[in-house]
């Protein structure tokens, strides 16, 4: 997600917010600059990735947001339409039931081809 010292939301999601109490190590962000694209989104993906391995889930709730494309009027990282496949596949090869739940998307011109390219991901 975008930089809190920089973007929404500003408050949280700073890279040593882990958790707390019994959920401390549970939480994981990786906040991104402004203007992030593709080969460095992968890299913090692969991260994530990583870290969801370890912890060996048994489902993934994906909050999906095409907020991240390159034209979107009100964010700033520069995520192309074809990216959101490779995103998607990096994500479907974990091998997990998933489900994908809807988040932002602006460029509204463009949500439907974003949308349709993360979703070809997971059939590929």
């Amino acid at each position: 997600h975008a930089d809190p010292s920089m973007d929404y939301p500003f408050y949280w999601g700073h890279a040593d917010e882990k958790g707390q109490d019994a959920g401390d190590g549970y939480n994981l962000n990786l906040p991104m600059a402004r203007g992030t694209e593709w080969s460095a989104y992968k890299a913090q993906l692969a991260a994530a990735i990583e870290r969801l391995q370890a912890f060996a889930p048994d489902v993934l709730i994906v909050p999906f947001g095409a907020d991240t494309y390159i034209k979107d009027p009100i964010s700033f990282f520069a995520i192309e339409t074809a990216d959101y496949t490779s995103m998607a596949r990096m994500i479907a090869d974990l091998g997990l039931p998933t489900l994908i739940c809807m988040e932002g998307g602006y460029a509204v011109d463009d949500l439907g081809a974003n949308v349709a390219a993360f979703l070809n991901g997971f059939s590929a």
